[in-house]
């Protein structure tokens, strides 16, 4: 369907995007300013900021952005919380700075906090509930074991009366997020577990209770502050002291005095929320020192900041006054900002304007709250005056501001309030606790109490503690360190921060308060938008104007609205300079008409033309966006919903009850036997809720029997009542409605539907009644509009005249109210009035005129006569004009016969094709332009009337259908088409609809060879493929499919608490689960071997787990499967096409590709799917991106099909072959009868765009055996006769596969030869699974790590959900050599844990060949990297006959001494050969080796193979005669390979350029 044209709504990503650009363009920093109240989504936006940021900056090193996004668990947890506005609060504010080297690069990042909610440690409100690591701890308590002690949270006094859960926070989940976090955050195990012992300590240390002890206070219990003590780390007495006792300081000296019960809670809790606001300041300052690298965070950067809104409740404290003054500072910021620079641009462009626009400026308020004598500034000298307390505070405030403007006094005395009025709105605020609250300063026993702790969190907390109270008491300080002063001095450096920058600002606005989606409440959205100051902004840009953009920008945006012509002479004038402003105003002078298209006149005083830019108002900006959209957008596609009901199985029982419900209620709602009125549902059941309640009634039967083993008998009768029955209500509600509306169509729909219907009420006819009178006054209304619109007199007159003719001026409550003729008509009377009476003036003053001049008339020359007479001539030409002009009007409301034509062309060509949309809007048209061409009209309004009536509808499609048989042309499919697409709509003559599909299909098959075989990749009719899509484009329009409803059973159920997926909705997606049954309509014995293919392409597709080794033979068996039997091949065509379909994995979507690239060269699928097929291919084909591997195997199946869809037109001097890639998938190509294999090569290269196919060979893969390495001169036809033979003689096939020769340690992955780089990596994965030696397992486990790294999308669902021991996953790590004496859950956990540490070391968008190339490289370190290997035994004796070097040294080389005849890997490389036991473990591995090399000491000197046998003539010391030095010995090898092995030698060494001659030199010296 159509979608707006326009700019996109605002999102995150885009401003930021803006920001990041404008950053890298203007070399500036750039600040995002996010604010809102809390729950309004300011920290999701925050985290939707840092993630397009990561993506889009670079790190400098040590994945900064990883840490950056990282940061975001670690302060949720600790600084959010639930509260009832929110359930994921953040109760602080932040400032995140990244700081940015050459426009891109991050060099490091810092964050600022800013007023973290202390009190909450302690008290909750109702319905909230305490911070959420507290929660998190509690749900992990198992993880912790006897390291800490954890309780129920009914067991914390600070949580207990609050709520323990917070909906939709997993907390268990998050705590392993923060753990993770932590980690990357550089935090250690150790360390996070002190953290974790703190923040349980405040919470143990809640349950701490007093008694009264004389004048002191002692405690009830001694245990929670031991159990405190345990958590913290602290000497119980040091703890009890500082609770029950307190230091007091006179000079030097100091005494501990007791603390009364009261005090003792005070303290109790000002430790709690001491520590924990403490700790939250540790890992800030911990995280900027992770972040900042080390390294200088001067210079640009780029800054977000997230805190709260304005706040005004019902008490308010200084909390709330902190935050309104820092909103009052982003204010002025803002206005500075804006307002300012609106005005700067006005006066650099040379706008008047800039003289009269003002703005309301908060910097009052800010002098008022934040300066030296200020409240804030009062209140810190306050904090420092002995027996100070809030009254004298709030009496001094209202002494010192009573007369000031923003300061509102209370009205009466005994209160301590005061008010302020801010620029959203006054704020009362209550003294009582300021002066408390203010106090910054810790305990003087704070900074000992932790260091005598055993956690080295704690001793960093104190010692800071201990500073900040030496530099308190430093000689010269003389002000108390206050948390106002702390804060403004904070906010200071943040203003300073973002006067630095360019800023941006998010308004995040909270749609209710109830926390529920989808609700919106206009009075909340208001509340917020007042206290945010955004009418403030909305007044200033609606007095100035809002747009202010370039001369070329202005005549891009909107050259659309105008005709085409003047369009592109507008790009064309846009050359710069002069040029530019020419192109503009004539823009500016085709804007009148253009603008009529919204009804609206374009007004001078909206635009304004500078030096380079166009200022225009919002209004104007509004209406021109209005008309730009008109012109780029398309028509709506209505959006149709599908029902469909849940099925279940019922016993025998059941069932016949079930069929004699239904049968019952046929009985009873039989209707429809006959046609008129009275036989309808209505008049049986008189209202349509009564017929909704029948058809529910139906609707549960129904229900029951979808799933029952036997269809009802009158099941499809009671569908049709069913679905006429549901056509009946809603024609019957869509009646009200139609009764409003203006549109003399959407009245005619619901007449015809009743008609049809056979409905009759006094509704009906009252409808008809208004229908006739919408069609005669819906154009006097337009007219009468235009005429006073054209000021024209004549024109009133003629309109008036119609208006009389249908008597409505003297009746005129026949005007209909939505149209408001009556006052229309009145003003046109009053107008046409007025315009006679200004004519009658004007001829009178001309006749006074005439009268005075009579005399000089008289003397008129012959000359003036003749200007007479041109006067004459001139009245004439206007005569003749105004008649002209009344001939071309030819309908009321000003229609151009020109116009009119356009219309009725349209029209007919609508009819033609039988086009309701076209048609609608059309005759729509036509009728409210008052169009009078009977014979068209009355056509057409028969036709749109026809289209909504079964009868018509199913008479038309069996017409055209039978017209298909005469003529397949394009107007005929199109009426096919659409008459399918209304009957469908209105759900009638579906039996009619099903064979009109047929019948189309099987048309357009005809022509599908000729649009789409052998033109995939060229241009192909448009209209072509239109018909194309409409027929075969949805796969649920194959007709071979069950019915997803009634037929199909759906998916098996992966759980014993939930049924399996079933449904329309789930029958042609990708699932993972496996089927009940068949997907197309296949014989009842076939449905068993369906089900199990589908079970193999899970398993082939990596949905199911399967063992390596096994996922080549499932393929191979799938498609071994569809070549048997042609139904069975449909049947999973559509299989894979289905799991195809909205695939989630990479992995599996490129697996399911192989196996259609697979089918496509083996088997067509059937005649009735086969175009289904090649626009499934093509669909994707054109939708796929980004992924070169899927793209090739999509091109080769649309290659493939058409081979296989015509075998008559392969050349006869071509020889079709297939050919298998190292990963299973198969190439078929057609190679020359004559060639050889290496011609072959350069062909199969060719088509996988390998550009050093020379690294590249042929083996031989038979049914059983490894692969054989085959020389590139062997002839193809001479290859094929062997293999013919071979299978006459033992039944086995062979294969020819194409891969690398050899794998070397020394070299890459190809960075410019892409497929070269992942069939060597595919074959080095193969290699490695197949290792056949142990290895170090810490080695293979890395390995292991970094596959799944590489291959994650499809291994993350194994590891997240601790499934990466089951059988089958873990060989896709590991090669079963190796794992097969290891306990597996030991290394799934050990590979489940390095996963984690890697992925957050690495960045996610790496590019794939990279990834790749880390495994390669760490697969090049073992010790048969690349080697060929077979399985032998050293052999002492070699029989005459097995001799292939006659002249073969006697002595005999031991390999292992210890033992003289054992089994060895024969492993062969480009180096040389080596000798491994096959028992041989890693970190013990004996080996003997010889190089090819010819200056090597030890090295291979001949070698030869004859039967079993191959023998090596090798340099080497002889242990019985260790004084000859190196001498040549001999070294025979049993092995049924042997003549492979020998030849493989040969191989490499001609490759290396060992001539023969050399070799025998080398033996005789």
């Amino acid at each position: 369907g159509a979608r707006p044209t326009g700019p996109p709504p605002p999102h995150p990503f885009a401003i930021a995007d803006h920001a990041f650009r404008q950053m890298q363009r203007e070399d500036r920093s750039q600040a995002l300013v996010i604010s809102g109240e809390s729950g309004a989504g300011k920290t999701e936006t925050t985290k939707l900021i840092l993630s397009f940021m990561s993506e889009a900056l670079v790190g400098s090193s040590g994945g900064i952005q990883d840490k950056i996004m990282q940061t975001n668990p670690v302060l949720e947890s600790f600084g959010n919380a639930m509260t009832v506005r929110n359930n994921n609060s953040s109760r602080f504010g932040k400032w995140l700075q990244m700081t940015v080297a050459q426009g891109s690069a991050i060099k490091g990042c810092s964050v600022t906090d800013y007023l973290l909610e202390l009190t909450r440690v302690c008290k909750q409100g109702e319905k909230e509930r305490n911070y959420h690591v507290f929660f998190q701890l509690l749900q992990a308590k198992d993880e912790f074991g006897d390291d800490m002690v954890i309780m129920e949270p009914s067991k914390y006094k600070y949580i207990k009366d609050s709520a323990h859960v917070a909906p939709n926070v997993d907390d268990r989940q998050f705590f392993d997020e923060l753990k993770a976090a932590l980690s990357a955050l550089g935090f250690s195990s150790a360390m996070q577990l002190e953290i974790f012992k703190v923040v349980m300590g405040v919470l143990t240390l809640g349950n701490t209770e007093f008694a009264e002890a004389g004048e002191g206070s002692t405690l009830k219990d001694d245990k929670p502050v031991k159990d405190t003590a345990d958590m913290l780390g602290i000497p119980f007495e040091d703890l009890k002291r500082s609770l029950v006792c307190r230091l007091l300081k006179v000079g030097n000296d100091v005494t501990v005095a007791p603390r009364s019960r009261a005090q003792a809670e005070y303290a109790r809790d000002g430790l709690a929320r001491l520590m924990y606001g403490r700790l939250f300041k540790f890992l800030i300052a911990r995280i900027n020192k992770v972040l900042s690298e080390g390294g200088d965070l001067s210079g640009q950067y780029f800054g977000v900041l997230d805190i709260a809104g304005f706040e005004c409740f019902e008490v308010n404290s200084i909390e709330q006054l902190s935050i309104n003054l820092g909103n009052e500072h982003l204010q002025a910021h803002f206005n500075n900002h804006i307002f300012k620079m609106e005005l700067d641009d006005y006066k650099a462009e040379g706008i008047a304007e800039a003289a009269s626009l003002t703005y309301q400026d908060n910097s009052d308020i800010i002098a008022l709250l934040d300066s030296k004598a200020s409240i804030l500034g009062t209140l810190d000298e306050e904090v420092s005056v002995p027996k100070a307390t809030d009254e004298t505070f709030h009496a001094k405030i209202c002494k010192n501001f009573a007369s000031h403007a923003r300061f509102v006094a209370p009205k009466f005395s005994g209160h301590r309030q005061f008010g302020v009025r801010h620029f959203a709105g006054e704020v009362t605020y209550t003294a009582d606790g300021f002066l408390e609250k203010n106090v910054d300063k810790p305990p003087d026993e704070a900074p000992v109490l932790f260091q005598a702790s055993k956690w080295e969190v704690l001793k960093e907390i104190g010692a800071v503690i201990a500073q900040e109270l030496k530099e308190a008491a430093a000689p010269g300080k003389k002000k108390m360190k206050t948390v106002s002063s702390g804060f403004r001095s904070s906010l200071a450096a943040l203003m300073k921060s973002l006067s630095e920058a360019e800023p941006h600002f998010i308004r995040c606005i909270k749609p209710n308060q109830q926390k529920a989606p989808n609700l919106f409440q206009a009075p909340t959205v208001m509340d917020q938008l007042n206290c945010s100051g955004v009418f403030e902004a909305v007044r200033i840009r609606q007095s100035g104007f809002s747009t202010r953009v370039t001369f070329r920008e202005f005549a891009l945006r909107y050259r659309s609205i105008v005709p085409r012509s003047v369009g592109k002479a507008i790009s064309q004038g846009l050359k710069g300079g002069a040029g530019d402003l020419a192109a503009v105003k004539r823009l500016v002078e085709a804007l009148p008409e253009a603008l009529s298209v919204v009804g609206c006149e374009l007004d001078p005083a909206d635009m304004a033309f500078g030096k380079t830019k166009v200022f225009a108002r919002t209004k104007l900006v509004s209406l021109l966006d209005k008309a730009r959209d008109m012109a780029l957008a398309g028509d709506v596609v209505d959006i149709q919903r599908l029902w469909r009901g849940h099925c279940i199985r019922k016993t025998v029982r059941q069932m016949k009850v079930t069929l004699a419900e239904v049968e019952r209620w046929f009985a009873e709602n039989k209707f429809y036997k006959a046609s008129g009125p009275e036989n309808t549902a209505i008049h049986s059941l008189k209202t349509p809720e009564a017929i909704e309640e029948q058809v529910a009634k139906v609707d549960q039967l129904l229900e029951k029997t979808h799933r029952l083993p036997v269809r009802c008998a009158c099941e499809q009768e009671v569908l049709k009542v069913r679905r006429r029955m549901l056509n009946e209500v809603d024609t019957l509600r869509s009646i009200t409605p139609a009764m409003c509306s203006v549109e003399p169509l959407d009245l005619d729909k619901v007449i015809t539907r009743c008609k049809d219907l056979d409905i009759v009420s006094p509704d009906v006819s009252r409808l008809k009644e208004r229908f006739e009178s919408l069609k005669v006054q819906v154009p006097l209304v337009k007219a009468m509009t235009n005429a006073m619109e054209g000021a024209d007199i004549e024109e009133m007159q003629e309109v008036m005249e119609l208006v009389k003719k249908q008597n409505l001026h003297t009746h005129p409550e026949n005007w209909l109210r939505e149209l408001q003729g009556e006052k229309v008509a009145t003003e046109m009377y009053a107008s046409m009035e007025s315009l006679k009476m200004q004519r009658k003036q004007e001829e009178l003053k001309k006749k006074q005129h005439e009268e005075a001049q009579a005399k000089l008339t008289q003397d008129v020359n012959a000359a003036t006569r003749g200007q007479a007479f041109e006067v004459d001539k001139e009245a004439e030409a206007k005569k003749k004009a105004r008649e002209e002009k009344k001939k071309r009007k030819s309908t009321i409301t000003g229609l151009t016969i020109e116009d009119q034509s356009k219309i009725l062309l349209e029209l007919m060509g609508a009819m033609e094709v039988h086009d309701l949309g076209r048609l609608e809007a059309a005759l729509n048209e036509a009728l409210k332009q008052g169009v009078q061409e009977k014979e068209v009209m009355t056509d057409a309004q028969n036709m749109y009337q026809n289209l909504s009536m079964e009868d018509w509808l199913a008479s038309k499609l069996d017409e055209q259908t039978k017209a298909l048989d005469v003529s397949d042309n394009n107007t005929t499919l199109k009426s096919v088409q659409n008459l399918i697409k209304q009957a469908e709509k209105l759900q009638v003559a579906l039996d009619q609809v099903q064979v009109a599909k047929r019948a189309v299909q099987a048309k357009m098959r005809v022509r599908a060879r000729a649009t789409i075989k052998g033109k995939i990749f060229e241009e192909v009719d448009v209209e072509e493929m239109g018909l194309l899509d409409n027929s075969f484009a949805n796969l649920a329009d194959y007709g071979g499919l069950k019915n997803p409803v009634h037929e199909w059973r759906g998916h098996k159920s992966t759980s014993l608490f939930k049924f399996g997926d079933s449904g329309p909705a789930h029958m042609l997606v990708h699932n993972k689960a496996d089927l009940k049954d068949s997907l197309t309509k296949i014989p009842p014995a076939l449905e068993s071997q369906a089900t199990c293919t589908f079970h193999n392409i899970l398993g082939w597709m990596y949905d199911r787990p399967v063992p390596e080794v096994q996922r080549a033979s499932l393929m191979k068996e799938v498609v071994a499967v569809a070549t048997q039997d042609k139904s069975l091949a449909d049947e999973i065509y559509v299989q894979t096409m289905k799991q195809l379909t909205r695939n989630p994995s990479t992995r599996s979507v490129a697996q399911g590709w192989k196996l259609m690239m697979n089918l496509c060269q083996h088997v067509c699928p059937g005649s009735s799917l086969h175009e289904f097929v090649h626009l499934f291919l093509l669909k994707n084909l054109k939708e796929t991106k980004h992924n070169s591997e899927v793209l090739d195997s999509i091109r080769q199946c649309v290659a493939d099909l058409n081979m296989t869809a015509a075998p008559e037109k392969v050349d006869q001097d071509t020889t079709p072959l297939e050919v298998m890639l190292i990963d299973g998938s198969m190439r078929k190509v057609l190679a020359p009868t004559g060639s050889n294999l290496q011609q072959l090569r350069e062909i199969i290269a060719e088509q996988l765009k390998i550009n050093k196919a020379s690294d590249f060979a042929f083996f031989h893969y038979p049914d059983g055996v490894g692969h054989r390495l085959l020389p590139d001169n062997v002839a193809l036809s001479t290859l094929l006769k062997k293999w013919t033979k071979l299978k006459e003689m033992t039944g086995k096939c062979s294969t020819l596969m194409f891969k690398r020769k050899f794998l070397r340690v020394d070299e890459y992955l190809q960075p410019g030869d892409l497929a070269h780089a992942t069939l060597t990596y595919k074959q080095a994965l193969w290699d490695y699974l197949h290792y056949p030696i142990q290895e170090d397992m810490r080695a293979i486990q890395e390995i292991a790590v970094r596959i799944a790294y590489v291959e994650r999308d499809h291994f993350k669902q194994y590891i997240e959900h601790n499934k990466l021991g089951q059988k089958g996953v873990l060989e896709q790590l590991i090669p079963e050599v190796v794992l097969k004496d290891k306990h597996r859950s030991s290394v799934a956990r050990t590979i489940t844990e390095q996963y984690y540490k890697l992925k957050e070391n690495l960045d996610p968008n790496e590019h794939r060949l990279v990834t790749m190339s880390r495994v390669f490289s760490l697969m090049q370190r073992l010790r048969l990297f690349g080697a060929y290997h077979w399985q032998g035994r050293q052999v002492m004796d070699v029989p005459t006959e097995k001799k292939a070097v006659l002249e073969a040294p006697k002595e005999m080389c031991l390999i292992n001494a210890k033992a003289a005849e054992g089994n060895y890997w024969i492993a062969v490389d480009f180096f040389g050969v080596r000798f491994v036991p096959v028992d041989a473990e890693p970190g013990n591995m004996f080996q003997k080796g010889f190089l090819f090399n010819e200056e090597a000491v030890e090295r291979v000197l001949i070698w030869g193979a004859k039967q079993n046998v191959v023998q090596f003539v090798v340099s080497t010391v002889n242990p019985a005669m260790p004084h000859l030095g190196r001498v040549p010995m001999t070294i025979a090898m049993s092995c049924p390979l042997a003549v492979d092995i020998h030849y493989v030698v040969d191989f490499i060494c001609s490759m290396k350029g060992m001539a023969e001659r050399q070799k025998r030199q080398a033996l005789k010296g």
